[in-house]
């Protein structure tokens, strides 16, 4: 019998995974930052912004988008190394 693999692109690709109320960082002004966390197939990428929950929120989704389209999904990295040693 064949067997078809296939891969499940969701998982392939960031995505957001929270998007919540923080401290200030230290330096900055405000006192309405939020911590944002993109997560991929066990990667994770965390980071904070100012704005209200909503604009945070979107700027996070368009960063997710942003870096799945830069990776393509398929292969390794266009930043790994190429040689072999």
């Amino acid at each position: 019998m064949d067997t078809i693999n296939t891969i499940d692109l969701t998982s392939a690709r960031y995505m957001v995974k929270a998007v919540e109320k923080t401290t200030t960082p230290a330096g900055c002004d405000g006192n309405n930052w939020y911590r944002y966390v993109l997560e991929r197939n066990g990667s994770t990428l965390v980071g904070q912004r100012r704005g209200t929950l909503n604009q945070v929120t979107r700027y996070a989704e368009e960063l997710a988008d942003d870096v799945n389209s830069r990776s393509g999904g398929n292969g390794p990295s266009q930043w790994s190394s190429r040689n072999k040693k």
